[in-house]
């Protein structure tokens, strides 16, 4: 058997409790109503008392239903309120609904009780459920930020080490065969190798060029050893030189070293930008700047390049048929910032990406 349904009942009658009971048991709900008349046993209730519905009269000797109605939206928002009255007008009516009454009924209308009262816990049940929809889905949102950002540490920590293995081992080796080949194009037998070993210093000195870009693209070790700032400047005069553009870095100096994170990401977000200058824009200048403002720190990539239609790249986006703006997006969300795009055919581009102020942890 189902528990019955708990009700409070503000209202100075007892004959009108009565019938309110009557009519939600003939209509098969059996309730327990706890009838007050005052303010103060009002607010009692509401503070002792855990109920599944609130009826209340409109007029009282000492109170009056939408005082009730305000100090019940506060207590226990999510409880039905429903006013049952003789004397609610159109437009007092109206002005419940506005404040939060669940529903209203007229006294000598009481069969419209039963099914607000259904309707009301109907309502109850589907916000529950919208709430508890929403609540998991924040904690898988909350799941899969979490996962990001550990794919992408992940990412940056082996960017990290092949670029270093690319330097220090490949890097190494190839320069020793440089070397040993510039000893032999210097011995007095090389004469009949000579073309030969040449070939081969250049492609040596060509895979040198080809691996040292590399792990500079992967993780330039300037980024961890000097900071942003260096790192930005170097990246958009390389970006620049490439493309044979005009570069400028307005770089602002900062107290202290940013977090690591927020390095990392701000540097991304700058390197996929320019990226995308270099291969789509057409442009003829680009610039970076770098600068703290309100407590932000915000990164601005501009060119005067060819433009394009931002809602159809991103539903290009969406489809998985162009990951870069998703990609810088995610990035900047990822370090706590935001990011937006202003671009126009033909009127250039502006990535504009914004992160906390955020500084390193002095190490102990």
């Amino acid at each position: 058997m189902k528990s019955p349904l708990h009700i409070l009942h503000l209202e100075d009658d007892p004959n009108d409790v009565t019938l309110a009971q009557a009519t939600l048991e003939t209509g098969g709900i059996r309730c327990a109503l706890l009838r007050v008349e005052t303010r103060a046993d009002f607010v009692a209730a509401l503070e002792q008392g855990d109920f599944n519905l609130i009826l209340s009269d409109y007029s009282l000797p000492t109170f009056d239903g939408l005082s009730a109605l305000d100090l019940a939206r506060v207590r226990c928002p999510d409880v039905p309120f429903i006013l049952v009255s003789g004397t609610l007008g159109e437009e007092l009516a109206i002005d419940s609904l506005k404040r939060g009454a669940t529903d209203y009924v007229l006294k000598h209308h009481l069969a419209r009780l039963v099914p607000a009262i259904h309707r009301a816990l109907q309502e109850v049940k589907e916000r529950t459920k919208r709430r508890q929809a929403e609540s998991k889905r924040r904690q898988y949102s909350r799941k899969l930020e979490r996962l990001s950002r550990r794919l992408v540490t992940a990412q940056e920590t082996e960017r990290r080490n092949i670029a270093r293995e690319l330097h220090d081992e490949i890097g190494q080796a190839l320069t020793v065969m440089q070397l040993n080949l510039q000893a032999l194009l210097q011995s007095p037998h090389a004469e009949a190798l000579t073309r030969r070993l040449n070939e081969t210093l250049k492609l040596a000195e060509r895979l040198l060029e080809q691996v040292q870009g590399i792990s500079l693209d992967l993780r330039p070790s300037m980024l961890d050893d000097l900071g942003l700032k260096p790192a930005l400047t170097w990246l958009t005069g390389r970006q620049a030189e490439l493309a044979r553009l005009k570069g400028e870095a307005r770089v602002a100096d900062l107290p202290h070293r940013l977090d690591p994170v927020i390095e990392t990401e701000c540097f991304r977000v700058a390197q996929e930008a320019l990226t995308n200058v270099v291969r789509h824009a057409r442009a003829h200048a680009v610039s970076v700047e770098l600068r703290p403002e309100s407590g932000k720190l915000h990164l601005r990539v501009r060119d005067d390049g060819a433009g394009f239609n931002v809602a159809a790249v991103r539903e290009k986006a969406v489809r998985g048929e162009s990951l870069g703006l998703l990609s810088m997006e995610e990035r900047a969300a990822l370090a706590g910032g935001g990011l937006e795009f202003t671009s126009n055919p033909r009127q250039g581009t502006e990535v504009h990406a914004w992160f906390p102020l955020k500084w390193q942890t002095p190490q102990t």
